[in-house]
């Protein structure tokens, strides 16, 4: 594949999953042998047989708490089989995250993921992800 066709994989996977909130479409677009090698605040994310479950119950976290979500692309780079994409996610604190109330606050997050794609579909991930900062911007007022 193209390193055009590869951006179009990671644009899709973004499309869907993140911005539309498709997350059963990870299901289709992850590789049986995806890696994720993101670990947030240092912790594992865990997952099952099912190679897109971590991701889905990641980012559904996410969603839960900011069911408004929306995900932009700003740019994305390609290289070989991987593709950098750094995108900015929006959103109101309306449902619980973290143990943290909803406050109503609105939410701009960017960060940056890194994507091997094989045969088409997503088979390794990385991530550059400030869950510290998005955390400070859903803090009550005040706070």
């Amino acid at each position: 594949m193209s390193t055009d066709d590869n951006k179009m994989v990671v644009s899709e996977f973004v499309r869907r999953c993140q911005d539309q909130h498709d997350l059963a479409y990870a299901d289709e677009v992850f590789h049986p042998r995806f890696v994720n090698h993101y670990r947030p605040e240092g912790r594992l994310i865990p997952s099952t047989e099912r190679p897109a479950s971590g991701f889905q119950s990641f980012y559904g976290e996410l969603l839960r708490g900011f069911p408004d979500a929306r995900m932009q692309i700003n740019d994305q780079i390609a290289e070989r089989d991987l593709v950098s994409t750094r995108k900015t996610l929006r959103g109101t604190h309306t449902g619980e995250l973290w143990g943290l109330a909803p406050t109503g606050n609105r939410v701009e997050f960017e960060f940056i993921d890194i994507f091997r794609v094989a045969a088409g579909l997503l088979i390794e991930h990385w991530t550059s992800m400030d869950l510290g900062a998005l955390r400070s911007q859903i803090q009550p007022q005040g706070s």
